[in-house]
Order: C-alpha cells, then sequence, then structure tokens
C-alpha cells in the first residue's frame, strides 16, 4: 500500500515563496558549483540503504522560469509539465560512479543563516517500469531538498519518485511521494 509522506506546495518547492534573494544567474558571471552527499534509506523499501551522490549545477533557474513552469502546470496539468522539464538541463544529479539524471530545475536561496537548495528532474523511467505500467509510472518527479550553514555538513531530503500536481478546490501547488520513501540527505558538502 502506498503512503504519502505529506505534501507541500510546489511553489515552496520550487522556491517561489519565502525568497531571501533572488537566484543567481549566468548573466551574474556564475560558475558552475558541485555538491556531494549521502541518501539513507531510513525505513520502508530502503530501510539501511546508503548511496552517496554528487551534484553539479550549471546555473540556477530565474523566478520567471519558475513561474512559467507553476502556469504550465495549472493550465496543462502533470503530463505537460514533464514534457517541459524534459527539455531543461541546469546541471546533473547522479549516484556516485554513474551517469544520473539531468537537472531541469534548480532553485537556491538563503533562510537565515541555512542555504537551502531545491531540484527537480524530469525522472527517468527504465524500460522494465514503463513495459510493466504500474502506479510509479505516475510520479514522473525527482525532488531533492538540501540544507546547510556554511560550516557544518548538510542534510536534506529526498522523493525519489513525486506526483506534481495544482488542486484545483484548494487552489494550491502539491507534491506528493510514491510509496515508503524515507529517504533523508546527510553529510552534504560543497565541492572546490
Amino acid at each position: 500500500m502506498n503512503k504519502r509522506l505529506g505534501r507541500t506546495t510546489l511553489l515552496l518547492a520550487l522556491g517561489l515563496s519565502s525568497l531571501a534573494m533572488p537566484s543567481p544567474s549566468q548573466d551574474d558571471g556564475f560558475k558552475p558549483e558541485a555538491y556531494s552527499g549521502v541518501a539513507i534509506g531510513t525505513g520502508g523499501t530502503v530501510g539501511g540503504r546508503t548511496l552517496p551522490f554528487d551534484i553539479r549545477i550549471t546555473r540556477y533557474n530565474t523566478d520567471a522560469e519558475v513561474q512559467k513552469f507553476a502556469e504550465l502546470l495549472k493550465a496543462s496539468g502533470p503530463d505537460a509539465l514533464r514534457r517541459a522539464l524534459e527539455k531543461e538541463d541546469v546541471g546533473r544529479l547522479s549516484p556516485t560512479g554513474s551517469v544520473g539524471n539531468q537537472i531541469a530545475v534548480a532553485r537556491k536561496r538563503q533562510v537565515g543563516q541555512d542555504t537551502v537548495i531545491t531540484i527537480v528532474t524530469a525522472r527517468i523511467m527504465p524500460f522494465v517500469e514503463l513495459y510493466r505500467g504500474g502506479r510509479s509510472t505516475d510520479y514522473p518527479f525527482g525532488y531533492l531538498q538540501l540544507k546547510w550553514n556554511g560550516k557544518d555538513p548538510g542534510t536534506g531530503s529526498v522523493m525519489a519518485a513525486a506526483k506534481i500536481r495544482f488542486n484545483k478546490k484548494k487552489e494550491q501547488y502539491e507534491i506528493e511521494s510514491y510509496g515508503n520513501q524515507y529517504i533523508k540527505v546527510a553529510n552534504v558538502r560543497q565541492l572546490k
């Protein structure tokens, strides 16, 4: 049985609300950033497993780009959003030693003393998953959020398979995790 780990607004997930500062863009002389961390399964089907990963961000999405994605989701639904995100490439999220997945949306903001990076991907689904056509194919996005204070190693959370939608009754964006994904992130460090 699938269990929802919680919902949050897409606007928060993509960093539109509570922005302390705009995301840097390449026009500002942005230099690519690299990070590493360890994903830790803390329960469910991933309990006890660890996976080191690397992130390389070549640029951060602008407020206008994120607003365009939010409007597309509201007007045309998650399939249209996925098609749009498949064309985006602002970096790469990959298990160490693997090719990984291209990043569609990357946002960076300051929340008090903490730096928060939020990443959304159009999830790569293996052929066998698509062939079987199970419920997991209804969760075509990946979501990762990292947080650290610049001194100590950071933390975060992962939704390896997520559904993003606009709830017309509540007039809000929502993100929902698939199944028992209890994945935390530890030891986040910026690579020089």
